[in-house]
């Protein structure tokens, strides 16, 4: 199971400058080409997972189906995502590769989902939201930083259309910083050298995307 310390820094669509020096000054490298990054969440009839994140609990779960750019033969996971203090953990298992959207989404209804997701949990999840965004990869000149930045996030949650259709805008790029606890003095004092003041906030697409549909009547 993989383990890491995640820390999130929200900017606006303007602040591209400012994450551009960031990449500069701090000797990142692209890690991988950017991708869409497109997921289904899951949580229980009573939204356990939301409302722990909310009420800002230390440990808290999060459940997820992801794949990357168009499905289209693509390999699709079920992720469970466990946050316990600044420490995260992920579990995933591949769902198997899907043809398209509907074949997906037929997947999901069926009692082989359940079966393949009985050894990350045995709640019975239901679907609440999609969210989808650009993901830039990085990494610094030692290999101990990682960096992604997400951008054009978007949700929705008519799970019957297209993936990328109807979907409603969140206006915020989120940059993540993600390394390992025995790097994280390595890490202070990089970030200090960059004058990098900014602090670190909680920010869940999940949770933003749910009370943002709730804002606009589709909740």
């Amino acid at each position: 199971m993989e383990q890491r310390i995640e820390k999130k820094f929200v900017f606006l669509p303007g602040d591209q400058r400012k994450l551009d020096l960031l990449i500069i000054e701090g000797f990142f490298k692209k890690l991988y080409k950017n991708r869409r990054v497109n997921s289904i969440y899951y949580d229980t009839h009573d939204l356990d997972c939301l409302w722990d994140n909310i009420n800002g609990f230390s440990n808290r779960d999060k459940y997820r189906v992801r794949w990357y750019d168009e499905i289209n033969n693509s390999e699709v996971f079920f992720e469970k995502k466990k946050k316990i203090n600044q420490v995260t953990q992920k579990n995933k298992i591949s769902l198997g590769k899907f043809k398209n959207q509907d074949q997906l989404n037929n997947f999901l209804e069926s009692k082989d989902f359940e079966n393949e997701t009985f050894n990350i949990t045995t709640l019975n999840l239901i679907k609440t939201l999609n969210v989808s965004y650009s993901r830039d990869y990085y990494i610094d000149n030692r290999e101990k930083l990682r960096i992604t930045l997400d951008k054009k996030i978007t949700t929705h949650k008519n799970f019957d259309r297209k993936f990328n259709s109807n979907f409603v805008n969140l206006d915020h790029n989120i940059l993540e910083f993600k390394y390992l606890n025995e790097d994280s003095r390595y890490i202070r004092e990089k970030i200090h050298n960059l004058n990098f003041n900014l602090r670190n906030q909680k920010f869940s697409k999940y949770v933003h995307s749910f009370l943002l549909l709730g804002e606009i009547g589709l909740h």
